[in-house]
């Protein structure tokens, strides 16, 4: 495996993992590295290959990420892409420029030298994409012109006989449409890489990797790329943990530059905010994929709640069968003790013996409503330090350890559909199974005109409803059944009563006699008061002391008791 090791060496760029999964994908063991390490590390690695990812600065700045020229002068074939190949020319002796034209998107790339190794059977037209400010005005000395587009004069150009390779756009993602041609033309034309490596292996290497990192007392962090999991790691090492950052990659597909502008907690600008977390903090760093589980656990249990008529919370779901489950399944596997995570919740062992979630010092980003069917051993092995500080006392860490994400805006949407758009991300990923338009009817039955499809709607919804009475109408009810949308007036969305069911106990062991709990009934809910008894062996009803607004079916029940989360379950009726 080592004989066939190409490194990426990461400039600040989005897409480092990416470029790193391309080369796995041509069977081609490949490690990530920031622009940082130092070259006599590189020597001693002698890897095949080298990659130089794209990066957020112009290349000429004074301070900004750069590389000795010696890392051209080792024999090593080395590729450039964008902010990689302008630095590649900078360093070289080329000249690189602001350019008068910004390149974005697909665009046509003329092949200047077909016989290129790296563009063996690429087309001479092909489509790329291209994301750059700067541009190479003049080629380094060596270097001849390899592409060009009509606003570019270097889409790409090389030193072949060094094996020296630079490419103005991203051959990593799906829109450059023979990318992975290139790539997989560099690792093996170029780097004379044999192909015959596995992910089987990479997998084991990296378990073996963190296990002997791990030991008494450590902890893996998940780190989203955000100022509090950012925070949590720093404060775990303070407290003498070994910490390991960890990135959970969950839903991430080829758009990535969708993702980087609205990704959300798990986008793959997550990613790179993460690694330059656990860089600054000088922990090990590692991006372990639980695409597979999301995709069960969270995104196909969201769709099929909303073709039932029902409203669910993907992110109750993914903290306990994803972030928890999958997690720290694969955290104690390889020997850790603890996973971690930014959230503003507490964990406590009460007398009883049982572990509770309990509420923050600060009522404003209280999390423990997410977090209420977490089980008892998945509570025993987590640590969530940031709840005992404040948001702003969290930024002011941050700030004073020089974190870059101090001030980056928390996440708001659901991670896997960015643009809020429920019912269009319904709509693809389950076609045939939506249900058609029908009927709005009142409560007593009357048809009031035609609805959209019930995944447009959840009860308690006013607006967006394409109906009007000249006085304020709510969804009250849903009912796939019949295919129809209730519509009441504000009244009628109140109860006293609902029932659940998935039930998930915490603080209590159990409920067998009616106790009187705190129940909240969606994230943003203050909480009201109710008596909670048993009415099955999976079910529970709360009978509330005042009626409470829009009680949703498949959102979580959530009870306290005082600051202590009791437990909680799924709603199934009012």
């Amino acid at each position: 495996m080592k004989n066939e090791l190409v490194i990426v060496i990461d400039f600040g760029g989005q897409y480092n993992q990416l470029v790193a999964r391309r080369v796995r994908e041509c069977n081609v063991y490949c490690e990530i590295y920031s622009y940082k390490i130092d070259i006599e590390k590189i020597k001693e690695m002698n890897p095949k290959g080298i990659i130089l990812t794209g990066g957020p600065n112009s290349c000429y700045e004074p301070d900004s990420p750069t590389y000795t020229r010696e890392l051209f002068e080792l024999g090593i074939p080395v590729l450039g892409l964008c902010y990689g190949a302008q630095l590649m020319s900078h360093v070289l002796g080329g000249e690189v420029k602001a350019a008068s034209v910004r390149e974005y998107g697909k665009t046509e790339v003329l092949i200047d030298k077909p016989e290129s190794k790296v563009f063996e059977n690429v087309s001479e037209s092909t489509i790329c994409w291209m994301s750059h400010f700067d541009y190479i005005a003049q080629v380094a000395p060596g270097f001849e012109i390899s592409a060009h587009t009509a606003d570019c004069p270097v889409a790409a150009a090389e030193n072949a006989e060094k094996g020296l390779y630079a490419i103005q756009f991203h051959p990593e993602v799906l829109h450059t449409a023979e990318g992975t041609k290139m790539i997989n033309n560099f690792v093996k034309n170029v780097c004379g890489c044999a192909g015959d490596w596995k992910m089987d292996a990479f997998v084991d290497e990296t378990i073996h990797a963190i296990r002997e990192k791990v030991g008494d007392g450590k902890v893996l962090c998940a780190l989203s790329g955000g100022v509090d999991s950012s925070v949590a790691a720093y404060l775990l090492k303070q407290q003498g943990y070994d910490v390991i950052g960890v990135t959970m990659q969950i839903w991430q597909d080829e758009d990535q530059f969708t993702q980087a502008e609205s990704g959300g907690c798990c986008g793959l600008s997550a990613v790179d905010d993460a690694r330059r977390v656990a860089d600054r903090l000088e922990i090990p760093y590692y991006v372990m994929n639980f695409k597979r589980e999301f995709k069960k656990n969270v995104m196909d249990y969201f769709t099929a709640e909303y073709l039932k008529g029902r409203t669910p919370n993907p992110c109750i779901a993914c903290n306990r069968y994803v972030k928890w489950e999958s997690l720290l399944q694969r955290s104690l596997e390889i020997g850790a003790d603890y996973i971690a995570t930014g959230h503003y919740a507490r964990v406590e062992q009460l007398s009883n013996g049982r572990y509770a979630i309990r509420n923050s010092v600060t009522a404003a980003k209280d999390q423990t409503y997410a977090l209420f069917n977490l089980t008892q051993k998945q509570l025993s092995h987590t640590l969530m330090p940031v709840g005992d500080y404040t948001k702003d006392e969290i930024r002011a860490i941050a700030e004073d350890i020089g974190l870059m994400v101090a001030h980056k805006k928390d996440s708001q949407e659901i991670c896997f559909i960015p643009d809020n758009d429920y019912a269009g991300f319904i709509d693809r990923e389950c076609g045939e199974m939506v249900p058609p338009p029908g009927n709005f009817v009142s409560v007593d039955g009357e048809i009031l005109g035609r609805h959209k499809g019930i995944t447009h709607y959840t009860i308690g919804q006013r607006k967006g409803l394409g109906i009007a009475f000249g006085y304020p109408v709510f969804v009250t009810e849903i009912r796939p059944e019949t295919n129809e949308v209730v519509l009441g007036s504000d009244k009628d969305v109140y109860t006293n009563r609902l029932y659940a069911n998935q039930l998930n106990f915490m603080a209590l062991p159990d409920i067998e006699e009616p106790v009187r709990l705190k129940a909240k009934i969606r994230y943003s809910h203050a909480g009201s008061c109710c008596t909670v008894r048993r009415t099955g062996a999976d079910e529970i009803c709360c009978e509330f002391e005042e009626p409470v607004r829009a009680v949703t079916p498949g959102q979580a029940v959530v009870l306290y008791d005082g600051d202590y989360v009791a437990g909680g379950g799924v709603i199934t009726h009012a």
